[in-house]
């Protein structure tokens, strides 16, 4: 199964459109013809991206709380049904208009992408959702508290893992098709002629902007060592002595993918479901046997850390399973944070 969008393809910026703030709820309504809406919404307690109309959707460069994760990889997902001796795959798969992706969550879906479109563990289910939604990126402005992205290798103002993306602009955003979805996308409004608040402009008028977007963001060094190396290379239960074992860090997450299955059955059917799981909870490595083999929670915080800034980088091409949206951070009970941890690996001798 390959990626739709291939990790090693040139992109090419034909064109560069501003668009006033007023243009974009009447091209999301006419997105929303097809797909259910989503974007970025105050909740009065957090920002988060959830199903919304297009006037309920924050343009301004916030920070949510959650990423789009959720609308590629559901927290609960029934696969398939069994019933009279036959199995049946799920195939309603709804579609989805992701408006204000930031670009870390853009680098997470990459990420995300590549694990589970490529190798013998290719999922059907994410793929089937990645070629239903359409997705509009919105490049930040200033980085948010806690956020890393800049050290991670991400440009927080860009990301070419979209259809569309957007350059915020103040009173009106610079937009480009990233992909032949979305540039007929664009066009299909235009020709309603609905686009009185559009105007184009060539690329040579910005240049500089558009040879940097050709330039992918490019994976920091990930730790290079053989695994034993790091099991003691910094005092584990001292830096994750305050850890509360919750799992948060991994719920937030915009790269955190692990799982496991669910059985339901009632009246001679049964249901298969894949479930969001953590590598922080206790039970997550416990075998049948009662062993477990990350007994400890500094194991499980270790196995966290390594996973991402190194098994992944082995197995998957060097992507670096974090993108520095800083959301386990600012999302933690305790303070704990991970960027900080990772310096001290790096740093030790």
């Amino acid at each position: 199964m390959q990626n739709v969008r291939n990790v090693q393809e040139v992109i090419k910026v034909s064109d560069v459109f501003t668009v006033s703030k007023e243009f974009i709820p009447g091209f999301l309504e006419h997105l929303s013809k097809e797909r259910t809406l989503i974007g970025p919404v105050d909740t009065g307690k957090v920002i988060e991206y959830r199903e919304a109309t297009a006037t309920e959707i924050l343009m301004d460069d916030c920070v949510s709380y959650n990423s789009i994760k959720a609308f590629f990889f559901p927290q609960t997902e029934l696969m398939f049904t069994f019933e009279n001796e036959e199995i049946e795959d799920n195939t309603s798969i709804p579609g989805y208009v992701i408006f204000g992706a930031k670009p870390c969550d853009l680098e997470a879906l990459r990420i995300m992408s590549v694990v589970y479109t490529t190798g013998k563990y290719a999922d059907p289910f994410f793929q089937r959702r990645f070629e239903k939604n359409f997705i509009i990126g919105v490049g930040c402005i200033n980085e948010k508290p806690e956020c890393f992205c800049g050290e991670i290798g991400v440009d927080k103002t860009f990301s070419d893992f979209c259809d569309i993306m957007l350059r915020d602009d103040g009173d009106n955003y610079s937009i480009m098709h990233m992909s032949e979805k979305g540039k007929d996308a664009f066009d299909s409004y235009m020709k309603q002629g609905d686009g009185s608040f559009a105007s184009s402009s060539k690329p040579s008028s910005d240049s500089n902007n558009i040879n940097r977007m050709k330039q992918r963001n490019r994976p920091p060094a990930s730790l290079n060592k053989d695994d034993a190396d790091y099991f003691d290379v910094i005092d584990w239960a001292k830096v994750t002595a305050s850890c509360k074992g919750c799992g948060i860090c991994t719920y937030i997450c915009p790269t955190c993918y692990c799982f496991d299955f669910k059985d339901v059955s009632a009246k001679g059917k049964a249901e298969r479901y894949k479930c969001w799981d953590s590598c922080m909870y206790p039970r997550f490595t416990l075998h049948a046997s009662g062993h477990n083999p990350r007994e400890k929670r500094h194991e499980r915080y270790r196995q966290r850390v390594l996973h991402k800034y190194k098994y992944v980088p082995d197995n998957f091409e060097g992507c670096v399973a974090c993108t520095g949206c800083g959301r386990c951070v600012r999302g933690c009970p305790v303070g704990i944070n991970i960027k900080d941890i990772v310096k001290q690996i790096t740093n030790s001798k």
